[in-house]
């Protein structure tokens, strides 16, 4: 991770180490890299996003850019908009899936993918040593954004869903302005909830991390197939037939159908062993890459694979989608489940076990020679039986652990030492 940047943009709580004066130096720093022109700005329906908008704008206007606004739109749909507009980048002011006092500027190039490492570094340096600029520049409203995201999941999913019956959680976030719009554009029945506008209560007890929500919402109906997004929409989560489904599952799923390329779906180092063998069972295979949305879609860019996604909700469907989609993907998905206005089969994986924990720490920890000998040591002790993940989270300041093994046992044994090991150095 760099000075500013995560392994999902800049992050933090608003006033404490994200505020109108970084926003500020940012809009000033993408001008100093990408140039002076076209720049597509939206956001998440969070309370300091107006405030965060205004600093950047007022920065990329500072430094001669053009700017496109969006008002309030998933983080899929700002990365189409750079695209559809030929504009430099595409900016988005979320912070996804984190609580409502976070929130972060994400960037995307012009293509509609996320920077690389080397290209944060450069912006960060021209926010440490801001050049100095005298240009005006400009703002303009896009003002059917919304429907011409909609318009283009349309097109891109094109499947009569008459039949389908969809029960959407919009977290209170970005899904809200465009979800129901589409499901129903294709003929599928649509019960919503936490759609206002709310940002105070952006992902709070609903929404992708809290699929519970939707599922206890449907109990008593007979709505089968639940649909959670996160507060950017770049997230998913999947109800079906009265159970919350994990994401491997989730990713095979949306792939059954699909002409993979070279036969290959692009994974995670925390993807489910389940996955690999169901995959292989299939003639296909999984292909792994660090954690991250960013990594995924990299992979699959370099090589021109069109199937990715992780545990946690990111799909991608390439070159439909340049980032995770999680209206897009729910859509993909129940265009699989649903045929001639029946529902069909869901196939679960039978997961190996799998358990992980989250400690806040210091990331200096990573490089302290006793934790580098447990990684080393419980690496071996699994050998052959299982996996051991250690890593920093890149959007909190967390060590994230985790462990899979097809002696479940074992799972908790491991956790425990490392658990305790955090906590001690905390202290």
């Amino acid at each position: 991770m760099g000075k500013y940047f995560g392994t999902d943009g800049i992050r933090g709580k608003y006033g404490d180490n994200l505020d109108a004066d970084l926003a500020y130096k940012v809009g000033l720093a993408i001008v100093a890299y990408f140039g002076k022109g076209q720049v597509v700005v939206g956001r998440d329906t969070r309370v300091s996003g107006p405030e965060i908008q205004e600093s950047l704008v007022s920065g990329l206007k500072r430094g001669g850019a053009e700017v496109l606004t969006v008002g309030i739109l998933p983080t899929p749909a700002i990365a189409r908009m750079a695209i559809k507009y030929n504009a430099l980048c595409g900016i988005v002011i979320s912070a996804s899936h984190n609580p409502p006092e976070y929130n972060g500027i994400k960037i995307f190039d012009g293509n509609g993918v996320k920077l690389s490492e080397e290209q944060e570094g450069s912006i960060e340096y021209y926010i440490d040593n801001p050049t100095e600029m005298r240009a005006v520049g400009s703002v303009c409203e896009i003002a059917d954004a919304q429907k011409q995201y909609i318009d283009y999941l349309v097109e891109t999913v094109d499947y009569d869903m008459t039949g389908a019956k969809v029960w959407l959680d919009c977290g209170y976030g970005a899904a809200s302005t465009v979800a129901k719009q589409a499901f129903e554009r294709l003929g599928a029945s649509v019960e919503i909830e936490n759609f206002k506008l709310r940002g105070e209560k952006i992902n709070c007890g609903c929404g992708a991390l809290h699929p519970d929500y939707v599922l206890h919402s449907m109990v008593g109906t007979d709505y089968k197939l639940g649909f959670a997004y996160d507060g950017d929409a770049d997230r998913l989560s999947f109800v079906f037939d009265g159970k919350v489904m994990d994401g491997d599952s989730v990713l095979y799923n949306i792939g059954r159908e699909m002409q993979l390329k070279d036969d290959v779906v692009v994974g995670t180092i925390l993807s489910n062993t389940a996955l690999e063998r169901r995959l292989e069972k299939d003639g296909r295979r999984l292909v792994r890459t660090p954690v991250g949305d960013k990594y995924i879609c990299d992979l699959m860019f370099k090589k021109g694979y069109n199937l990715g996604g992780e545990q946690s909700g990111h799909y991608i469907v390439y070159p439909q989608a340049t980032t995770g989609d999680g209206i897009m993907s729910s859509m993909i998905l129940t265009k699989t489940l649903y045929k001639n206005g029946k529902l069909g089969e869901f196939m679960e994986l039978n997961l190996f076990p799998q358990k992980a924990i989250a400690e806040y720490a210091d990331q200096s920890i990573m490089y302290e020679k006793e934790m580098i000998g447990l990684i080393e040591d419980y690496t071996a002790r699994l050998a052959g039986i299982g996996r051991l993940i250690v890593r920093m989270s890149g959007t909190e300041p967390k060590v994230r652990v985790m462990c899979e093994c097809e002696d479940a046992r074992k799972i908790d044994e491991v956790l425990a030492v490392f658990k305790k090991y955090i906590n001690t150095r905390k202290s």
